[in-house]
């Protein structure tokens, strides 16, 4: 997450907020935080005011005891004045696909089923496309060229079904197009900041005539979603970045919008992107449990958040402000996440991060109040390998890793290496990884000093090339570089360029973290500027334009920084809502408390006359399509300039593009 020291006051008669990231996961300040009373489980609910204050840490201990596991399986079912059909039967039965590639053409593949059920007793039948089968595996190939259906059946009843299985083998393939794109290794990105899926299927024609190697869309998972105004704005932004499960359900579009837009931006030659949060699941009260309470806010009380899965959403649990017991369970929720599946012990106890220097509270600190996952257990790794997994097989190129600085290195080599078996045994050729690593004050720590113990420089790539990560592969796992432009040499291996080079490195000038108000993330100086927070347009597209012809830190402009990203983000709305212009921040979508409501309008992402530079409270900015921007990126790349008539106009669809 996008961290960042300021703290910001938080005035919200709900949940209380701990702090503030920059880039604002914001989730609710844990129980023991907010002085809640530390009781242990019993019959619940609890008098008063009273709420339960389990599983906070204890000295250096970072893992939820194993005692905790019985407080799984929270989930209502069917029959229970709180149960929906979208909880299917995870009162009783988890499961996931896990798929692994047979080489590296990713052609065939073996899908294995991993269920679990509450009663160890219970055994399964596997439905695959309709044919049931007693085995959990089958071996599939290329024969197989539709979306392939999966469901669970216990011999207690119980079924599950989960979303349907992509494979590679069936993406569209990236059209040629001339241009020094060193085979998918080279390029600029854009980032469609809140824009839903089927916008941008509309904009990748034109980013393919622009020259762009690729887009990145915000995180793609289910996520959280509410009725309720949350500091009086509905579903702002940064409930994207609270997981309720690894489902390609998001909130910017379904998995099927989703596999149409990349099939749709790979056939113009634009690779797709995700961005991939791993490091945690919902903020600590900030679930599907309908009965919450904070004694230090009058015992003002609050219900269930929902998601971003159509008609309905996936069940949810964490431990804070919580009074009453499971109904199956006699005990009180903890942090269970049945549709990823995540129990409680999958993550860390709660502790507060309230150090930005000790590696122990880095790794398994509360980041704002969100759920930090257990990343050091062997089968949190594997899980996250397989949501990586599916990111690629629906036709992801690579992935953003957010909040990589709060999974300790030594986690994501296992977890890198656990996807590159996945994928065959070897790094997709045209793929890359980067690493959101904030330097802040600590860019000793996490990038000069190779012996500190918690260093995403020499360390990391050492480490990988240990795990059997050739050259080609250790780069293509790189660094976001925080300290670009003012202080480029701070974010690179060693924090020296000259001894390790610039080829392990994205960066970028205006990013989202800087844009929400009280951020101190980066500090660029002079050298950069947020376009939403005042910057004049002149001076932004001249950042823009020397990130593409005089990047700081740069040798060699041709071979240096390869990866380099442009936010294309919009307005906060007036007041500085920050919901998204999406139509799902506007008030009339509020079900509950609604009066105090402040909302965000819709607004169309896409915008085909657009030449960027678009203004407006609530409106996108579309920078990515401002032409002197646009023919800076292209000279970088090799190919001759443009005009705006080659993309800016429905009318010029079909115009060739000018080489």
């Amino acid at each position: 997450f996008w961290l960042s020291r300021s703290i910001v006051p938080v005035t919200n008669p709900f949940p209380v907020m701990a702090a503030v990231s920059s880039r604002i996961a914001w989730g609710l300040l844990g129980a023991a935080a907010a002085g809640q009373l530390a009781l242990a489980d019993g019959d619940g609910p609890l008098p008063d005011c009273q709420v339960y204050s389990n599983n906070q840490c204890s000295g250096n201990n970072i893992e939820t005891d194993a005692q905790y596991e019985e407080n799984r399986w929270f989930t209502p079912l069917p029959g229970d004045s709180d149960y929906i059909p979208s909880f299917q039967s995870y009162g009783k039965l988890v499961a996931h696909a896990h798929v692994t590639y047979s080489d590296d053409s990713l052609s065939s593949a073996t899908v294995e089923i991993i269920a679990k059920h509450k009663d160890p007793s219970a055994t399964f039948t596997y439905v695959f496309d309709g044919k049931e089968q007693s085995d959990a595996k089958l071996a599939v190939s290329s024969s197989q060229a539709a979306p392939m259906s999966v469901e669970i059946k216990a011999s207690d009843g119980s079924t599950i079904s989960l979303d349907p299985l992509d494979f590679r083998w069936n993406t569209a393939p990236v059209k040629e197009r001339e241009g020094d794109y060193k085979g998918g290794q080279k390029g600029a990105i854009v980032e469609m900041f809140g824009w839903p899926h089927a916008d941008i299927e509309k904009e990748c024609e034109a980013l393919g005539k622009m020259g762009y190697m690729g887009v990145k869309v915000f995180p793609p998972h289910e996520q959280v979603m509410s009725g309720e105004p949350f500091n009086n704005m509905l579903n702002p932004w940064y409930f994207m970045y609270q997981p309720v499960s690894y489902r390609l359900q998001g909130r910017m579009g379904t998995r099927d919008e989703l596999r149409s837009m990349i099939n749709t931006c790979r056939s113009h030659g634009v690779r797709v992107f995700a961005d991939a949060v791993v490091n945690h699941m919902s903020g600590g009260g900030n679930d599907a449990n309908q009965n919450h309470r904070n004694p230090q806010a009058g015992c003002a009380k609050w219900g269930n958040k929902t998601s971003s899965l159509p008609g309905g959403h996936s069940p949810y649990y964490t431990q804070d402000f919580t009074y009453t017991t499971g109904t199956h369970t006699g005990k009180a929720p903890l942090q269970e996440f049945p549709a990823v599946p995540y129990g409680p012990t999958d993550f860390h106890c709660e502790r507060a991060l309230n150090s930005w220097s000790d590696p122990l509270v880095l790794n398994a600190g509360w980041l704002t109040g969100l759920t930090d996952l257990n990343t050091e257990r062997e089968n949190v790794q594997e899980r996250i390998a397989d949501y990586m997994t599916d990111l690629i097989g629906i036709g992801f190129s690579g992935f953003r890793i957010d909040a990589a600085k709060h999974i300790k290195p030594d986690d994501l080599v296992g977890i890198l290496s656990k996807f590159r078996r996945n994928v065959g045994g070897k790094l997709p050729s045209d793929f890359f990884t980067w690493l959101e690593i904030l330097l802040g004050g600590e860019a000793d720590l996490l990038m000069c000093n190779t012996d500190s113990g918690y260093n995403y420089g020499a360390y990391l790539s050492g480490a990988l090339a240990k795990a059997g990560f050739s050259e080609e592969e250790v780069n293509a796992v790189k660094t976001w570089n925080s300290g670009f432009p003012k202080e480029s040499e701070k974010g690179v291996d060693n924090c020296d360029i000259g001894k390790t080079g610039l080829q392990r490195q994205a960066v970028q000038n205006d990013d989202a973290d800087q844009q929400n108000p009280g951020s101190s993330s980066r500090d660029m100086g002079d050298t950069g500027c947020v376009l939403i927070k005042g910057c004049a347009e002149d001076e932004h597209r001249r950042h823009e334009v020397d990130l593409f012809t005089n990047p700081a830190g740069a040798s060699d402009n041709s071979k240096d920084f390869p990866v380099r990203l442009i936010l294309s983000s919009f307005y906060w709305g007036t007041g500085d809502i920050q919901g998204i212009p999406d139509g799902k921040s506007d008030c009339s979508q509020c079900t509950v408390n609604c009066d105090g409501c402040k909302g965000m309008p819709y607004s169309p992402a896409f915008d085909a006359s657009s030449t960027g530079y678009d203004k407006g409270d609530g409106k996108y900015t579309r920078v990515h399509r401002d032409v002197t921007i646009v023919n800076a990126m292209r000279s970088w790349m090799g190919l001759k300039a443009i005009s705006t008539d080659v993309y800016a106009s429905a009318a010029n669809k079909a115009e060739e593009l000018i080489v």
